[in-house]
């Protein structure tokens, strides 16, 4: 009895909250609860599952998914005007998945918990928000950061949030031109960079610098993710980012391009097996792809993205096509293809997860839901 008491607190606290601030929005109208939930039907082929004795067992795998299109999350957010052109501004934001209602990761606010201020200077957020890959990435992919983007061939590592944050936005009187600077605080006692003992984690940082109009986009960022050391030992994870890449509109096509490299000099490669994926401390990533405006309410999507690591590793592809179609302004069905062909040494899944035993195989994939956002 007690541990489903304490498996019901947080959403216990979560019900509390979204009454509290819902009588706030009542009140005050520029506080707002907002959201999406997103579930679907998924299968994935040549599924790898380790056995108790360390054999492996293969085969399709269905089910019941969530978060494919996007993520299911809650949150509040809210601006005061504080006079002569000021607004202090906050966000509280959870992540879930639909279709088992249990949180993404620890904490109630697990994707966004910040507090900030808006003026002719720009926007500056202190507090949890998604690292500069996470926020700007998606715009120059051609599926919008689904479950098979750009980050499938870096295994999640275009999915980050950051805690102890700083950032800085410019004003959005540029004229299309903005500066997205950001600062994670390893938080480690007389260094900049290392993270307490025990955090595994240490500092992050990101800079993007890009150019909006209304047929095009540009974007160029550099971004780190440190280990407790202060070093980049961990290709995907605790590594240095560039991403370089836009898009641009033809009537009803839109065109991707971009380029994305990672390393991690720290990272211990002596004992790997030569040719191992655990050899490689870089790899590069290029992709292209296009949306298709049939109609008002059809969009069709078309990816390509290639991978290829140093060390003699060898490379990986993945290919994908699906389909957006609007019910409506918030409810929207989606279906999507893939299939993923690594190379005798990558294990990449065709969607980002566990990778044991999946050596020089291939997968494929399909997944169709719907997606409601409030």
């Amino acid at each position: 009895m007690r541990k489903s008491v304490l498996k019901a607190k947080p959403l216990a606290v979560a019900a509390v909250l979204a009454c509290a601030f819902a009588g706030q929005a009542q009140a005050q109208t520029n506080v707002t609860i907002y959201g999406r939930v997103d579930a679907g039907i998924n299968y994935q082929s040549n599924q790898v599952q380790k056995n108790a004795d360390g054999t492996f067992t293969r085969g399709g795998q269905w089910g019941v998914g969530g978060n494919e299109w996007g993520t299911s999350m809650i949150g509040f957010k809210g601006t005061e005007d504080l006079g002569g052109g000021l607004k202090a501004l906050f966000t509280l934001e959870s992540g879930f998945q639909a279709d088992t209602g249990s949180f993404n990761g620890s904490g109630l606010f697990n994707r966004r918990s910040f507090v900030g201020l808006n003026g002719g200077f720009g926007t500056v957020k202190i507090g949890r928000d998604l690292a500069l890959p996470s926020d700007r990435v998606w715009s120059i992919d051609p599926t919008g950061q689904q479950n098979m983007s750009t980050s499938t061939l870096f295994k999640g590592r275009n999915w980050p949030q950051t805690s102890n944050q700083i950032q800085y936005i410019t004003p959005d009187t540029m004229g299309g031109f903005y500066v997205h600077a950001m600062y994670g605080a390893g938080e480690a006692a007389g260094s900049f960079t290392k993270g307490p003992t025990g955090s595994n984690i240490g500092s992050s940082t990101g800079l993007a610098v890009g150019f909006v109009q209304p047929t095009y986009e540009l974007l160029a960022m550099y971004d780190t993710a440190r280990d407790q050391n202060g070093s980049y030992d961990s290709l995907f994870s605790r590594s240095k980012e560039i991403t370089v890449g836009g898009n641009v509109t033809f009537g009803p096509a839109k065109l991707f391009a971009g380029w994305q490299n990672i390393s991690a000099p720290a990272q211990d490669t002596s004992l790997a097996p030569a040719g191992s994926m655990a050899s490689a401390n870089k790899a590069n990533q290029f992709w292209l792809g296009a949306n298709y405006q049939l109609t008002p309410a059809l969009t069709l999507i078309g990816a390509a993205y290639h991978v290829k690591l140093n060390h003699d590793v060898g490379s990986a592809n993945l290919f994908m096509v699906g389909t957006n179609y609007s019910l409506s302004k918030r409810t929207l069905l989606y279906a999507s293809v893939g299939t993923i062909r690594n190379g005798s040494n990558t294990d990449f899944q065709v969607q980002t997860g566990d990778s044991t035993g999946l050596t020089g195989q291939n997968q494929s994939t399909f997944y169709t839901g719907i997606s409601h956002s409030f």
